[in-house]
């Protein structure tokens, strides 16, 4: 059985604000990421169970209250997706399929995050 699958390419017409909170999402994104990646290799490292995206998302709404406050001006969903991306990578890397996950750098990233559900903007302007 042929299965279809297509592809759309979008390119995004933001104004200043809009550019500025997708900006924002990209950040919260790379560094939920690299967060991440700090804390599973450290719990390999001590020989513990790997933490879910979920449990590692908690763990970071916790930090959101005092180290960044700043991470409630973007969609929880750049974080949570990111989570969820580094969960991906580690199991591929536990099949064999990939070596082990790299952080994301500002200057080598493809500015890129994810969002779920009901996309919409309220900015005026």
């Amino acid at each position: 059985m042929l299965k279809v699958v297509r592809g759309y390419n979008t390119e995004l017409d933001l104004n200043n604000m809009q550019r500025s909170k997708c900006l924002g999402a990209v950040g919260t994104a790379r560094l939920a990421y690299n967060w991440g990646l700090r804390q599973n290799k450290e719990t390999i490292h001590a020989k513990r169970r790997l933490p879910t995206a979920v449990e590692l998302h908690c763990e970071l709404n916790k930090l959101k209250q005092t180290e960044y406050g700043w991470m409630y001006a973007v969609s929880k969903c750049a974080s949570q997706e990111a989570l969820r991306d580094l969960d991906t990578a580690f199991e591929q890397l536990f099949n064999g399929k990939t070596g082990l996950p790299t952080p994301k750098k500002c200057s080598h990233a493809i500015r890129s995050f994810t969002l779920t559900g009901r996309v919409g903007c309220n900015c005026r302007g």
